[in-house]
């Protein structure tokens, strides 16, 4: 079986020659230690104020930062081709540069900082818009850059998908989601005044990333996407960040929306969620997705748990630890580890094994350790 064949067999919850193993990388530093490469120190560069200049102009062209893109997770896939990965996630994400910060075509505002080993990473910080006015006059006034940005999306994703088709599967992150692109441009505090003060307001705002979203994973099907991974992190270390009912009142239409425009076309989707998200499991089968990731093991989520709860009902990717495991745990912890995860989950196919998520100190000899054990120990039948 190739990697194409295992992995959509495994979607159908049968059994292929052996259990799948996908990657999650994003991260350049993680990406050029695989590839021994010398990480730019980018930060370093951004406090030269002439460099800085010539930084933010091409940043700030589009067709620059496209191309840039998609060299960038062509790294990341050649990066998990080597390590032995039958699949690894790809993601388009619009971003420019401000005087004082990054920030997205949703209105977010990002922080990129290294840290002492060299590591690169982004974080969210806040959002611009403040007011409704804010967010109405952003959506009005970046109205062509919302449509410019649904051709690159789809031409992102051709040239990746054409370029690396029979190496690697490239899945497809679309991310952020719609309650992340609600909330995160506005702030946590201001969406859930919003909830419980102006309604009307917070339908404007959901309709409106429904709506966009949908039109993204349009793009990504014309290009060729023949399995997609959604993404909301709708939890935190010990719950949800809202109820689950409520989730299911402000979002629960637009999920079933995306699964159903997925579903018709013959294709699959898997929604992402970090946190401890044992009482959305049902909703995610309510919603239609066909599979969940990357069930957060520092979150107490158990693949044999949610086995148990969801049945063949969902596929489950992950869930190996990347806060200890995947960053200094011995050899035999991983065999163990994956062993573990594949007694668990693997049996009656529907089961992807998988880090639990991607950073830049995640150790590349870790996780070739860990795609061996699957190769060893995930051959069908499953006998672990």
């Amino acid at each position: 079986m190739d990697f194409k064949e295992r992995l959509l067999t495994t979607m159908n919850h049968q059994e292929p020659d052996r259990v799948p193993v996908m990657g999650l990388m994003v991260n350049p530093s993680l990406v050029d230690k695989i590839l021994n490469r010398e990480t730019l120190n980018f930060v370093k560069l951004l406090k030269k104020p002439i460099i800085k200049h010539i930084i933010k102009f091409l940043v700030n062209r589009e067709g620059f930062m496209n191309k840039q893109l998609a060299k960038n997770f062509g790294n990341c896939l050649q990066a998990a081709i080597k390590l032995g990965f039958d699949a690894n996630w790809i993601m388009y994400q619009s971003m420019k540069m401000g005087k004082d910060y990054w920030y997205d075509i949703n209105g977010r505002i990002w922080d990129i900082t290294r840290y002492a080993d060299g590591v690169l990473t982004s974080n969210y910080i806040n959002g611009r818009l403040k007011t409704k006015r804010d967010w109405r006059d952003w959506i009005e006034e970046n109205e062509n850059w919302f449509q410019r940005n649904l051709k690159y999306l789809e031409n992102f994703h051709k040239t990746l998908f054409e370029r690396y088709k029979d190496k690697i599967f490239p899945i497809t992150h679309i991310a952020p989601g719609p309650w992340e692109n609600c909330w995160q441009p506005i702030g946590f505090e201001r969406f859930t005044k919003y909830i419980y003060q102006d309604k009307a307001f917070l339908k404007e705002v959901v309709d409106f990333q429904t709506d966009y979203y949908l039109k993204m994973v349009e793009a990504v099907l014309r290009a060729g996407a023949e399995l997609i991974a959604g993404c909301d992190d709708l939890g935190h270390k010990t719950g949800l960040l809202l109820r689950p009912k409520l989730i299911d009142e402000l979002y629960g239409d637009c999920y079933r929306q995306v699964s159903e425009m997925v579903h018709s076309q013959n294709k699959k989707i898997l929604w992402h969620s970090c946190g401890r998200i044992y009482k959305l499991l049902d909703y995610f089968i309510k919603w239609g997705f066909d599979g969940a990731i990357t069930l957060e093991p520092t979150a107490g989520m158990d693949l044999g748990k949610v086995r148990e709860q969801v049945g063949h009902d969902l596929v489950l990717v992950g869930n190996l630890d990347v806060s200890y495991l995947l960053v200094r745990g011995s050899k035999k912890e991983i065999e163990d580890e994956v062993k573990n995860c594949i007694r668990k989950a693997a049996r009656g196919g529907g089961y992807i094994l998988a880090p639990c998520h991607s950073h830049g100190h995640i150790d590349p000899t870790r996780l070739k350790w860990m795609i061996e054990a699957a190769h060893e120990f995930g051959q069908y039948p499953i006998n672990v």
